[in-house]
């Protein structure tokens, strides 16, 4: 049986720093470029609730609405709210940049610990740069914090199997209760079953479970009977459907159903670019004899089969196991020479297609996009970009180049991986500055819901608003004011209704007494206010 201890573990400080340093500049470069989004707002609209003085044990989407999630990345968003004077969305931001870094800190050092400074720090390189894991790095969603904790536990369990100190145990739990009260039961659940599973495989690591169990389930249980308390037996339901419904597939909440093949297109698209390199990573890693190489394995294949057995699956669940992704995979780009020829070949393939791309647009200043099999939102927003918002011929020139720079580097260091990694990285980080700043603030013209709640404000004053069915919680957030949903007409002589335009047609036959008094300018499905004609 191999030892525990696989190296020195020794650190290299400028190695270690390097990855979060330039996260740091990525995420919060992302974060002052659009407004709120609908998810976003679903997290922000409690933050304001709780700023305001409301329940902080229960973050509440309005006071007959709790948040199906525990308090714990809204309590992040209210303390920056309060260093910041305000709720804003800069301030419920910031905790996932600074849950983004902390993940890339931690995926290098544990690579470092694992198995060398250049592998750590190539670690944080390429798990900064997965296409997902950047995004949420700079947007209001809990999963960052949630993906933070967790890979805290692991490595905290990982530092524990090498050397027993009575400290680590502490922090192992308390990073288990931390995710616990972030999303819930599955920041217990996983990191116990994946560490179960490691211990029954090398039995000279000796799990302290009366921590990885106790300390979790005491500051749950603390939030449970508060919650209770506060919120009687609306809380006790809710919790019940979180737990035993989302299991069961309960039709009493929202569980995004998808089939138990969902998360491998997912997670292709998630670490995009470098998740090319993945199944060569797995398949070269049936001869690695590392246990470290074996504790990212088992906790990466523990997440994946036990989130694909749920019948609710997003996307987004997977982020807790790309820290383990990531090692893995510069580990595979230390090792690898053969096994990069074929995921290399396609990144120079996609590089040369986005230099086609560019080199096209800069040719023709009209194209139709109606043939293109995307969806009908992407084919509306690629035609409004492009019809509106195409840069200049010169800019268009200078991003062919490069694309074409980037793939014949990666032409001339083809058998070297850490190069080849290097290219890629470089890459990727330029592409999302410009994804998630100019870009993004492009894109957030056309889809936010702020000039339009601005509008709203102006005309409603004092009027009873209410919304044709659930409410956008953007639109909540930027209206800042009480919205009643309805599926009929309020009867009310001076109510104003929220509706989609794609419905109000239907509606204003049925009421001919109504009228269309404003309109959205932006968005793919626009909403309309209608209310009495005078």
């Amino acid at each position: 049986m191999p030892s525990l201890a696989p190296n020195n573990g020794s650190l290299n400080p400028f190695l270690l720093m390097g990855p979060a340093l330039l996260a740091a500049f990525l995420f919060s470069w992302s974060i002052f470029h659009s407004d709120l989004s609908k998810r976003e707002a679903r997290e922000g609209v409690p933050v304001v609730n709780m700023m305001r003085g409301g329940n902080i044990w229960l973050p509440q989407i309005n006071p007959q609405q709790l948040r199906t999630k525990p308090p714990l990345f809204y309590w992040s968003g209210l303390l920056t709210s309060k260093l910041f004077g305000e709720v804003s969305e800069v301030s419920l931001r910031i905790p996932s940049v600074l849950a983004g870094v902390g993940t890339v800190f931690l995926t290098t050092f544990l690579g470092m610990r694992q198995f060398s400074a250049v592998i750590g720090c190539l670690a944080g390189l390429i798990i900064a740069t997965c296409w997902r894991f950047a995004y949420l790095g700079s947007h209001a969603r809990i999963d960052m914090l949630f993906t933070f904790f967790i890979t805290l536990a692991f490595v905290a369990l990982w530092e524990l199997s090498r050397d027993e100190k009575q400290s680590l145990k502490w922090l192992a739990g308390l990073a288990i209760g931390l995710a616990v009260l972030t999303k819930g039961p599955l920041g217990w659940l996983f990191p116990l079953l994946a560490i179960f599973i490691f211990s029954r495989l090398h039995k000279t690591f000796s799990v302290p479970w009366a921590y990885l169990l106790a300390l979790p389930l005491a500051m749950a249980g603390l939030w449970l009977g508060v919650g209770l308390m506060a919120g009687g037996e609306e809380f006790s339901q809710m919790i019940y459907q979180e737990t035993v419904g989302r299991v069961s597939g309960s039709e009493a909440i929202h569980i995004h159903p998808k089939p138990f093949y969902y998360y491998i297109p997912q997670i292709f698209g998630g670490m995009a670019p470098w998740s090319l390199f993945l199944p060569f990573a797995l398949w070269h890693g049936k001869k690695y004899q590392d246990v470290p190489w074996r504790f990212c394995l088992i906790a990466l294949a523990t997440l994946f089969i036990f989130l694909s057995l749920f019948p609710g699956k997003r996307g987004d669940y997977l982020l807790p196991l790309y820290p383990m992704g990531a090692v893995m995979l510069a580990v595979f780009f230390s090792r690898a020479k053969e096994s990069l020829t074929i995921p290399t070949r396609i990144v120079m393939g996609i590089m040369m297609l986005l230099a086609l791309v560019l080199a096209f647009s800069a040719l023709l200043p009209e194209l139709n996009f109606d043939s293109l099999s995307l969806n009908s939102r992407d084919r509306w927003m690629a035609q409004l970009l492009y019809d509106k918002h195409r840069p200049s011929t010169l800019l268009l020139a200078v991003g062919t180049v490069g694309m074409l720079a980037f793939s014949y580097a990666l032409v001339l260091h083809k058998n070297s991986g850490m190069k080849i990694s290097g290219i890629i990285a470089g890459w990727a980080f330029l592409l999302y500055l410009g994804v998630h700043g100019p870009a993004a603030r492009i894109v957030n013209e056309h889809t936010s819901f702020r000039p339009f709640a601005e509008e709203l404000k102006q005309i409603s004053e004092n009027r009873p608003l209410f919304n044709y069915g659930k409410v956008r919680e953007d639109l909540l957030y930027y209206l800042d004011s009480p919205i009643t949903e309805t599926y009929e007409d309020p009867q009310q002589p001076n109510a104003l209704l929220l509706i989609k335009k794609s419905q109000s047609q239907a509606w204003l036959q049925k009421h001919s007494d109504q009228k269309v008094l404003i309109e959205m300018n932006a968005a793919f499905e626009p909403y309309q206010l209608i209310g009495k004609a005078n």
